[in-house]
């Protein structure tokens, strides 16, 4: 079951997620304002990985998934903006008109997410945690009670 539940999630990340106030280009999602993206690996780069590694994986993408959408509420309920992508670059626009370009080949962990308030540089948290864990780091990256 998990095996089917990782490969629906990454068909899923496959399909273009647009922005609420920006576009996507073909690799890179582009994020203004207060958000979490949680990102993971595209289905060439799952498709690519030998048998036992995908076994692994499969068991992390699964938890990964899960824990996401039980955070998505917590997200909804505070005004933070929650985007899925498996594209290769996450470009982060920052109040002052900087952009911050996160490219996944840069990260040690196939799956993890990236924070911005809009204002202050972003934070990476890479690996997966249970959806209790990811609150407490939302409220206090976000000063959120």
């Amino acid at each position: 079951m998990r095996i089917f539940t990782a490969t629906v999630i990454l068909l899923l990340m496959i399909v273009p997620i647009a922005a609420a106030q920006g576009e996507v280009a073909e690799d890179t999602l582009y994020v203004t304002g207060k958000a979490v993206v949680f990102f993971g690996p595209t289905e060439q780069e799952y498709d690519s990985l030998p048998p036992e590694e995908k076994a692994q994986i499969d068991e992390v993408l699964s938890d990964f998934y899960y824990y996401r959408e039980n955070v998505i509420p917590f997200l909804k309920s505070n005004q933070i903006q929650e985007f899925l992508t498996a594209k290769s670059k996450i470009q982060v626009q920052l109040s002052d008109d900087q952009h911050l370009t996160f490219a996944k080949e840069n990260f040690d962990h196939v799956v993890g997410l990236i924070m911005t308030d809009g204002k202050e540089d972003p934070e990476v948290f890479l690996g997966i945690a249970t959806d209790m864990d990811l609150i407490d780091i939302f409220k206090d990256y976000f000063g959120l009670k």
